[in-house]
């Protein structure tokens, strides 16, 4: 079993509601959602493209999936998480807007937010102590391609993409290639652009599970921020 903790809307927004339908699963319940249709896309094209991000669940991720050590307890993470959670204050995000991070498609901030950063960096380096650690060999072939910066984040914390290399996004697709990129941005604005009129706010901590290695992560726990 993995433990990650994740940004994720509440569950009666219209942005969650919208990220579930589009991603074609509700993290909550596990439930099976029927997705959008895309002009000029198969819905079974739809469906594998979005396979990495449904098993996931719509969220941000702040502290990557990690394994628990032995001698912590699923309800001593939980509880830890409520009270970190009660140690930050909420606030909103800058405006989202759909564009390419890396291969694929995501849901990103469209200018810096040192309360994320701040919010992001804290959760990874508060909860490490729960983190089982990697075996050598594991390690080393989740460092292949990394820069030196990145291997160090993985050394240290488990994940690369930490601290400076961290960069808020909520995964829409699977890696992309053209015309898929063009076809899927072009849609994903228009879905998206009616419920990102409001401002979004950051007022929970969300922790994930993945129950058993290759399952849907599903939501374990939804922890309010202060105020």
């Amino acid at each position: 079993m993995r433990y990650a903790i994740y940004f994720a809307p509440r569950e009666n927004s219209a942005l969650w509601m919208a990220g579930c339908r589009w991603l074609g699963r509700d993290a909550i319940n596990d439930a099976e959602l029927e997705q959008p249709a895309v002009p000029d896309m198969e819905a079974t094209i739809v469906r594998k493209l979005t396979v990495a991000p449904r098993r996931y669940g719509f969220h941000a991720t702040l502290k990557a999936p990690f394994r628990l050590i032995s001698v912590a307890s699923p309800g001593v993470l939980l509880d830890a998480v409520a009270d970190f959670a009660n140690r930050h204050k909420a606030f909103y995000l800058p405006e989202l807007k759909v564009g390419q991070f890396g291969s694929f498609l995501a849901l990103q901030i469209s200018e810096p937010c040192q309360n994320l950063q701040t919010l992001a960096a804290a959760c990874v380096s508060e909860f490490d102590r729960f983190r089982a650690a990697e075996s050598v060999s594991d390690q080393a072939r989740r460092a292949k391609g990394l820069d030196e910066r990145q291997r160090a984040h993985l050394e240290n914390w488990g994940y690369p993409y930490v601290m400076d290399q961290w960069h808020f996004h909520m995964t829409l697709t699977n890696p992309l290639h053209d015309p898929q990129v063009s076809i899927l941005e072009g849609f994903l604005n228009d879905w998206f652009a009616p419920v990102l009129a409001e401002p979004v706010w950051v007022q929970d901590l969300c922790v994930y599970i993945e129950p058993a290695p290759g399952s849907n992560f599903i939501i374990a726990g939804r922890f309010p921020l202060n105020g």
